[in-house]
């Protein structure tokens, strides 16, 4: 039988094919300190002089507590000073907390507690940080990057829990001193043919504490988190952006978001909204920050501030360190279940040894405290048949902009905490015995010391802008009722880090999972630091379509973040690319389309 011509052209392609897969790309890895491609001396200077000086070489914050740059007072205050969230979040230095400052190793370490004597590594910590002071100083942050192949790290605030704002050996962008903030009553996006409302445009350094003084001054709320040392523009937004207050009657901070603007990996400064480049804005509603682009500022939707009323109930064991029973939790979750169907969001949090469990409600558009506590009597009743201690409490706000807390954090010392999500749907709390399930589940979770677990009210108008605002949050968030939140204790050690992090991966997370039989959804900005699935449960279907933005945006890949979108083609500091299979590379060549 003769060979078709065809027969000839598809072995061609295929060769050219395959040429084209065995190819090692040029730079395997990145530069680093002693390579020949590591900028000189000379190449730091000019970089420093076209950002008008704000080039710093950055040292973990603790070094002044060790030889040969020891300073008793320096160290003596640095311990005070690190347990501040918000001055952490100003120090290039230092993370919220040691997990992502510290390297693989037990000596790459650098803290206040150890001896003086004992080395200071620099572990994760940048080695020099470009403080910026405008856009432009962030196009040549990232031309210099690029042009000399550097692990480059986009850190806002340090809040990210997963390691995305630290990478050994890498040259940092550091966001915090673009804080701006503008009002516009009416606005109307670059391109496009009508304005949209009121909307606030922020820098990337704006902090959700800043952000919420200047709205109560000004009447008026964002959808935005609790925490007020979290920066609104970067990882918050970009991974989607959960309100435990308004959430479930506006939706995601995604779905609020209007317009972009941003640094990309050539060194463009553009604007990003549905009217102008929309396949990046797109990517950046739900991808992940520091994936696609650098983002120096925001635009979101603006709401009229308003009166609320934040009910709360604790049940407590009346044992000392006791535990209380998983149903108590359960019966608070029916009680929220019921309010929601009303409207109205909460938060059930649940805290370890000893075992309290609370109710928080974030009641809306009211001052009427009476009604709303009478509405919990029956709550009450049930909790005391329990025979658990039952508190309650609430708090009145003639406008909810100043509800949030302003004032940061104080951790306790050497702060550590890795975390791990988990949507429920609202087909999972339509199944039958979900409360047994749930109560199951949480029981063998195990908690230990200074662990937690929350769950936060999602569906509501998280499911309404489904069809209406296009994100790329996993499509799963648009049949959402609840995300349970775990959070870990981890004491300073590799042993414990390890241990942790091994339990929640390998046993907690698989139990959470397991609980609904829809597709596993986890929340970006909450989700296993070491989480094995990362594409399916983070994008499910839509990952296909981000790679292919990533591919188009950032060519080079210069912006890869851990667990972020392209990050499995790289090793999990993004230092050195993966050598995979023939296969493999077969596979992803026409995947890619």
């Amino acid at each position: 039988m003769t060979p078709t011509v065809s027969f000839y052209f598809s072995i061609a392609v295929l060769c050219v094919v395959l040429s084209c897969l065995t190819v090692r790309p040029h730079h395997v890895c990145r530069c680093r300190p002693g390579d020949q491609c590591w900028p000189s001396a000379m190449d730091w200077m000019t970089l420093n002089n076209s950002v008008d000086g704000n080039l710093i070489a950055v040292r973990p914050i603790a070094h002044v507590c060790h030889h040969p740059t020891f300073d008793e007072n320096a160290c003596g205050n640095l311990t005070r000073l690190a347990r501040n969230s918000g001055w952490r979040a100003g120090q290039p230095g230092a993370l919220q907390d040691w997990l992502w400052e510290v390297g693989s190793t037990e000596r790459e370490t650098c803290d206040t507690q150890g001896r003086p004597d004992e080395p200071c590594h620099q572990g994760r910590v940048s080695l020099y940080s470009v403080t910026a002071r405008s856009a432009l100083h962030v196009q040549r942050a990232v031309a210099f990057a690029k042009h000399h192949d550097l692990r480059l790290v986009i850190r806002n605030t340090g809040h990210d829990g997963s390691g995305r704002s630290s990478a050994p050996d890498s040259l940092q962008i550091f966001t915090h001193y673009l804080d701006a903030i503008q009002y516009d009553e009416d606005f109307r996006p670059v391109d496009s043919p009508r304005a949209i409302g009121p909307a606030v445009s922020v820098g990337a350094g704006v902090r959700l504490g800043d952000m919420y003084t200047r709205a109560s001054r000004e009447g008026y709320t964002i959808v935005g988190g609790l925490c007020p040392t979290v920066g609104i523009a970067g990882g918050f937004v970009q991974g989607g952006g959960v309100s435990a207050i308004f959430s479930h009657t506006r939706g995601l901070a995604v779905d609020n978001t209007l317009e972009f603007e941003v640094v990309t990996a050539d060194a463009k400064q553009i604007i990003v909204n549905e009217h102008r480049n929309q396949d990046l804005f797109w990517a950046l509603k739900g991808g992940g920050g520091g994936t696609f682009a650098v983002v120096t500022r925001l635009t979101v939707r603006k709401y009229p501030d308003g009166p609320a009323v934040f009910p709360q109930v604790t049940a407590s064991s009346r044992a000392l360190n006791g535990l209380l029973p998983s149903h108590v939790m359960i019966t608070l979750l029916r009680a929220l279940r019921s309010y929601n169907e009303a409207g109205v969001a909460g938060e059930v949090l649940v805290h370890s040894h000893p075992t309290t469990a609370v109710l928080k409600l974030y009641v809306l558009d009211t001052t009427d405290a009476v009604e709303i506590n009478g509405r919990l009597d029956p709550l009450v009743m049930d909790l005391q048949a329990e025979d658990v201690v039952v508190d309650r409490s609430w708090q009145v706000y003639e406008n909810v902009s100043s509800a949030p807390r302003m004032s940061s954090d104080i951790y306790p010392p050497e702060y550590g905490i890795i975390q791990g999500s988990v949507l429920l749907s609202e087909d999972f709390f339509k199944s039958p015995a979900w409360d047994d399930r749930l109560a199951d589940s949480l029981a063998s979770i195990h908690l230990q010391p200074d662990d937690m677990i929350f769950i936060n009210t999602l569906g509501g108008q998280v499911n309404a802008h489904g069809p209406l605002v296009d994100t790329s949050v996993h499509p799963s968030w648009r049949n959402s009722a609840q995300l349970v939140n775990i959070l870990r204790h981890v004491e300073p050690t590799l042993e414990s880090r390890t241990f942790v992090t091994q339990i929640l991966t390998r046993v907690q997370m698989p139990i959470l999972y397991s609980l609904d039989r829809s597709d596993p959804v986890s929340y970006l900005n909450m989700g296993d630091p070491y989480e094995p699935r990362a594409p399916t449960v983070y994008w499910g279907q839509n990952y296909r379509r981000l790679s292919k933005i990533k591919r188009k945006w950032d060519e080079s890949s210069l912006f890869i973040t851990r667990l972020g979108v392209g990050s499995e083609m790289w090793d999990e500091d993004g230092m050195c690319r993966r050598e995979f299979g023939l296969m493999h590379r077969l596979y992803r060549f026409f995947l890619s389309g």
